[in-house]
């Protein structure tokens, strides 16, 4: 099979990009079901009608992303599927670009639900994390390299109280993009009031409140994307 003439929109990728998607589509497809061994790189570049480099560029996509896992000497194989990995295929697209309003609005509306949904399944010592980063974070307020990092540790620590995987998955798909934007804003702000509302949403948590957690959250990034606006 050759590769089919491409649409408009497509005719715009890169002959990797198309390639990684046509594979990944027909792994969705379950053309492969969770557990078959792919067929050989040789195989698939005269299916495709490709090189050798690009088929591994696809391959190697696939595996960073969950999709299939590689056995030494035995081949790729497709891994088990969930809606969390159909997730994983999509998001860092829309993170190409470091575009810090789009993520900012995106934080905006996930992590506010993921707030919510954690003031409604916190424990006892969920809580006591994030007290425990909250007195971390104010140790830190001259250090802001350090602080950032801590700051991004507890918005993770939150999404993985919430106990949704999609949301966790989530966030660690965006992890790397976080990383960077969180520190760009906190140099540029100061640690002053990422602690004023990280303290109001430790306290919404422990008081097992999803509206006013949710509030808070939402108040707290909404803030940060304000400061960026007036820049």
């Amino acid at each position: 099979m050759r590769l089919p003439d491409l649409s408009a929109s497509a005719k715009q990728l890169k002959l990797s990009d198309h390639i990684f998607h046509e594979i990944k589509q027909m792994i969705f497809d379950r053309k492969w079901e969770p557990g078959a061994r792919l067929p050989s790189e040789q195989t698939l570049c005269e299916t495709f009608g490709v090189s050798r480099v690009t088929i591994r560029n696809a391959l190697h996509r696939l595996k960073a992303l969950g999709i299939i896992e590689t056995r030494f000497g035995a081949g790729s194989y497709v891994k088990k599927l969930d809606p969390s990995v159909r997730m994983s295929s999509l998001i860092p697209v829309a993170y190409l670009e470091e575009d810090l309003e789009s993520v900012l609005e995106f934080r905006m509306e996930v992590e506010s639900g993921a707030c919510a949904i954690a003031a409604g399944k916190a424990t006892g010592r969920d809580v006591a994390a994030l007290k425990r980063l909250l007195k971390k974070m104010l140790a830190l307020q001259e250090d802001l390299g350090a602080l950032s990092r801590i700051d991004l540790e507890f918005h993770y620590t939150i999404a993985q109280i919430s106990r949704n995987n999609l949301l966790i998955k989530t966030y660690e798909i965006v992890s790397d993009v976080y990383a960077r934007h969180m520190k760009r804003m906190v140099t540029a702000m100061g640690g002053d009031l990422g602690v004023y509302y990280h303290g109001k949403i430790v306290a919404a948590i422990e008081a097992r409140d999803p509206s006013a957690a949710r509030e808070v959250m939402y108040e707290h990034i909404y803030k940060n994307l304000e400061f960026i606006r007036t820049k």
